[in-house]
């Protein structure tokens, strides 16, 4: 019964070791725009035992902040801008872009971001992003943003940076329902209060496994050491 019991408390300390690296994680990006938070839970696959840790991506959309900077862009509810990368198109859900010195439209790492026909570049003086992605520069249509979704939101990968792997699921999300918002930017859906509050909760249940854990060291030394000896 003591050596059951230790393999079921290590298995716990190993679920809060990891819990604590995802939710510390999410703190440190809280001020991240646009950053969405991993969350970890208990699967139980079917044929086994025990539960095992399942790390999802949480892409419930976060708060849209007003920056009035006409390059800055948010999506509102779902969807993902599309981004050319050295690895392939990504997605990012939007942020502070800008225009490089080609006149490119680029996110922030100069990664050129993708309309209906390619990059998007843009030159003119006055820079308008409608609602349902199309550009007008000096009020003449100069493209239409890339807005895509997926079938499978548990297949959406991070790459680090903002970006996201598409799945095979991937399509274009219909016009009608596409909602970008110029001159905002979304940000993070994590509560760092509520997620420092986890960590204090986790840190403690992890001491408490701890101390279960010696406890029942202790008892099966003494069924070895004492017990076995009558």
């Amino acid at each position: 019964m003591p050596l059951r019991g230790i393999i079921n408390t290590a298995r716990s300390l190993s679920f809060y070791t990891k819990l604590q690296e995802v939710t510390a994680n999410n703190v440190a990006n809280a001020n991240t725009d646009g950053f969405k938070a991993d969350r970890l839970a208990g699967h139980q696959i079917p044929g086994t035992e025990h539960a095992v840790p399942v790390q999802k991506i949480d892409l419930e959309p976060g708060r849209l902040r007003d920056t009035g900077r006409p390059l800055d862009i948010a999506l509102d509810g779902v969807g993902f801008l599309v981004v050319q990368t050295d690895g392939g198109e990504r997605w990012t859900r939007g942020g502070s872009l800008r225009l490089d010195g080609a006149g490119r439209l680029t996110d922030a790492h100069g990664n050129s971001i993708l309309g209906v026909g390619g990059p998007v570049v843009l030159s003119g003086s006055k820079i308008e992003v409608k609602s349902d992605g199309s550009i007008l520069v000096d009020d003449a249509l100069a493209g239409t943003l890339r807005v895509e979704t997926t079938e499978n939101s548990t297949a959406v990968k991070k790459e680090g940076a903002g970006r996201f792997i598409p799945d095979a699921s991937r399509r274009a999300l219909e016009t009608e329902t596409v909602n970008l918002r110029q001159g905002a930017v979304e940000e993070p859906n994590v509560d760092p209060l509520l997620s420092m509050v986890d960590l204090i909760t986790i840190q403690r249940a992890y001491q408490s496994s701890m101390d279960a854990l010696r406890a029942l060291d202790g008892a099966l030394a003494t069924v070895t050491n004492e017990i076995g000896r009558v």
